[in-house]
C-alpha cells in the first residue's frame, strides 16, 4: 500500500522533471496507447499541463495495479536517455529516500524494488543515494581527546566499554538530525548528513552532542571517573557516494578530520568557511573565527555551549524543516 503522501511526491516528481508529451510516453512504456486527453474527456487541441498528466498517470497506474512499475520505471529513467535527451531527475534521492521511509528500497544492481529488511536509520545511503554519484553533504569527524593516554592509564578493556556507549550515545543523537555513521574507529569516526538543511542540522548536531557530553560523563555505567572529551569538525560540499565507504576520497573528508584533529579544542566545534557561509544568519553568529588551517577560514563556537543550545526558535525551526 502506497500512502497519498508519497503518491503526491511521484506526481511532482514526474511534473517537475518532464513535459506533457513525455509523461504520455513515459504511460506508453506501461500501457499500449496511452493518451491523457483521452483518459481526461479533454480534446486534443487543448494543452494538459504537467502536473495534471502527472496526477493522471498516477492515477490510472493505481487503478491498473501498476503503480509500483511507474515508481520503478520513473526511478530507472534517471541517468538514462530518454527522448533523445540525457535526463537527470531532480528530487530523485529525496523520493527515494521517502520511498525508503514506507518500507522499500530499489536496488540498484538487481533492477527491483524490494522490501527493506532493516531500519533506515541504519541505512548509510538513507534507502536512496547511489554508488557513484555526487551529493552535497556534511560531513562531521568526531574523536575522543587524548585516547592513547587513556588506554595506557585505564586498559583497552575500560576503553572498550568506553566507545561501546559512546557509540550508543552518538546513534541517538545522529539519528534526531537524520545524519549516518559512515566510518567509526571506536574512538571516533566520520558522520555524514544529506538532503534539505543538511548544514544546518549537522552543526546543530555537533553542538548537542558537545553540550551533552557532561552529562554523558555522568552516566552510572562509565568505568572510571576521568572526564570523556570530544572534538568536532566539520566540512561541506559535494562528494562521490560509494556504500563501501572506505572507497569514497574526499578533500571535505579530509579537512573536517584535519580540521578536529589539529586545529580544534577538547569539548569544542569547528566548522570551515563554506559550512560557516551555508548557514542562516542566525546560526553563523553563534561560531566566532578562529583563524586559518590548511589555507583556508575556519571557525570555532565558545565554551558556553549551553548559552546557544536550547534556544527553542532556533531549534525549533530546524527541527520543523525536518519533517
Amino acid at each position: 500500500m502506497i500512502s497519498p503522501s508519497l503518491k503526491n511526491h511521484l506526481t511532482e516528481l514526474l511534473s517537475g522533471n518532464f513535459h506533457t508529451k513525455q509523461i504520455d510516453e513515459i504511460g506508453n512504456l506501461l500501457f499500449s496507447s496511452y493518451n491523457s486527453n483521452k483518459l481526461s474527456d479533454t480534446p486534443e487541441h487543448i494543452s494538459i499541463s504537467p502536473r495534471k498528466a502527472a496526477k493522471i498517470l498516477v492515477a490510472y497506474s493505481e487503478k491498473n495495479n501498476k503503480l509500483f512499475q511507474l515508481i520503478k520505471l520513473t526511478i530507472e529513467l534517471d541517468d538514462s536517455i530518454f527522448f533523445n535527451k540525457h535526463i537527470h531527475i531532480q528530487g530523485i534521492e529525496v523520493f527515494l529516500n521517502q520511498l525508503a521511509r514506507e518500507g522499500m528500497v530499489y536496488d540498484f544492481k538487481k533492477r527491483k524494488l524490494l522490501k527493506k529488511d532493516r531500519d533506515i536509520d541504519e541505512m548509510i545511503n538513507w534507502g536512496s543515494l547511489r554508488d557513484g554519484k555526487i551529493y552535497d553533504t556534511t560531513v562531521m569527524s568526531v574523536d575522543i581527546v587524548g585516547n592513547s593516554k587513556l588506554v595506557k592509564k585505564y586498559g583497552i578493556n575500560k576503553m572498550e566499554k568506553i566507545y561501546f556507549q559512546l557509540w550508543d550515545f552518538l546513534k541517538v543523537r545522529l539519528k534526531t538530525y537524520d545524519g549516518r555513521i559512515w566510518s567509526w574507529a571506536g574512538d571516533g569516526g566520520i558522520f555524514a548528513f544529506v538532503f534539505k538543511n543538511h548544514q544546518e542540522r549537522a552543526v546543530f548536531c555537533g553542538i548537542e552532542i558537545q553540550s551533552l557530553m557532561s552529562i554523558f560523563n555522568l552516566h552510572i555505567n562509565l568505568p572510571f571517573k576521568d572526564r570523556i572529551s570530544l572534538r568536532i569538525g566539520l566540512d561541506t560540499g559535494r562528494l562521490r557516494f560509494f556504500s563501501d565507504t572506505g572507497k569514497i576520497v574526499s578533500e571535505i573528508i579530509n579537512y573536517a578530520a584535519h580540521l578536529e584533529k589539529k586545529g580544534t579544542e577538547a569539548g569544542k566545534v569547528s566548522i570551515s568557511r563554506a559550512l560557516h557561509d551555508s548557514l542562516p544568519e542566525t546560526v553563523f553568529d553563534l561560531f566566532k573565527p578562529a583563524g586559518v588551517f590548511e589555507d583556508r577560514d575556519y571557525f570555532s563556537l565558545p565554551n558556553r555551549l549551553d548559552t546557544y543550545l536550547y534556544n527553542d526558535s532556533l531549534k525549533s525551526d530546524l527541527l520543523q524543516n525536518l519533517a
